[in-house]
């Protein structure tokens, strides 16, 4: 993909599931089998491919802190390392008693990494789910949130409702950007919408299953001052989502 030359910002939004590969080998010789693997090397690809769309924020979504899969080593760390860029990074779970019990789930979660200067940076809790992270960060002229949200549909309207609140709140322009896990459609997502945002992707791109996509759960939402001028979907198979690319600028 080609470098921006307008000075447009490039957003690359990816659920990498942790570098944990896809199909059907990841549950082979059991049902996730998969998540237990070591995933340096595929995170190694992830990062090439990642640096090659030349990125200005990088939006991760299920990616490790630090595990034993990855040999003790961040992977949003590392791609900072390699482009040479600011991260933040949060685990996603609101209990820590879960994660006290099971140490893997300290080192997943979500995280943002910027070659722009990121002016502040925060965590927020949702009220409802077990995967509640916000990652709130600052840039010069707008303001971005990384979202994960539940699996759980009462817990995930709530959610929504809940970043609708915020969105109707904003003082800069604001992008949210993540894994809305909207399986019932776009309907879901109508009180953001009803908040002023508009979707980045206007044609519905899927992403998700990255084999046979049929479902677009990764989304990237905006406010009217700025201005998208393209949204790509690359077809690679790293993990079980495709990842987004969204080029947009700040409306003048």
């Amino acid at each position: 993909m080609a470098p921006l030359k307008d000075g447009s910002i490039r957003l690359v939004l990816y659920n990498t599931r942790y570098g944990t590969g896809t199909g059907w080998g990841y549950h082979v010789p059991f049902p996730f089998a998969g998540a237990l693997r070591t995933t340096t090397e595929r995170s190694g690809r992830i990062e090439k491919f990642i640096a090659s769309l030349e990125p200005d924020i990088v939006g991760l979504v299920e990616t490790d802190g630090g595990s034993f899969r990855n040999g003790g080593k961040s992977q949003p760390g590392s791609l900072a390392e390699v482009l040479g860029q600011e991260w933040v990074f949060s685990p996603k779970y609101r209990a820590p008693g879960i994660s006290g019990h099971i140490p893997l789930l300290q080192h997943q979660g979500n995280a943002v990494v910027s070659s722009l200067p990121i002016r502040g940076a925060s965590v927020r809790r949702l009220g409802r789910g077990i995967k509640n992270t916000v990652i709130e960060a600052r840039f010069d002229g707008f303001d971005m949130k990384l979202v994960h949200l539940s699996l759980g549909p009462g817990a995930r309207r709530e959610q929504i409702r809940e970043l609708a609140a915020l969105a109707g709140e904003r003082e800069r322009p604001l992008l949210i950007a993540g894994d809305f896990n909207t399986f019932g459609g776009d309907h879901e997502i109508g009180s953001l919408l009803e908040a002023g945002l508009v979707k980045a992707d206007t044609r519905g791109k899927r992403t998700y299953p990255s084999g046979r996509p049929m479902l677009g759960l990764d989304l990237i939402l905006h406010s009217p001052e700025i201005t998208v001028s393209g949204v790509k979907v690359p077809k690679v198979r790293f993990s079980d989502h495709l990842p987004v690319v969204c080029d947009f600028c700040l409306s003048l």
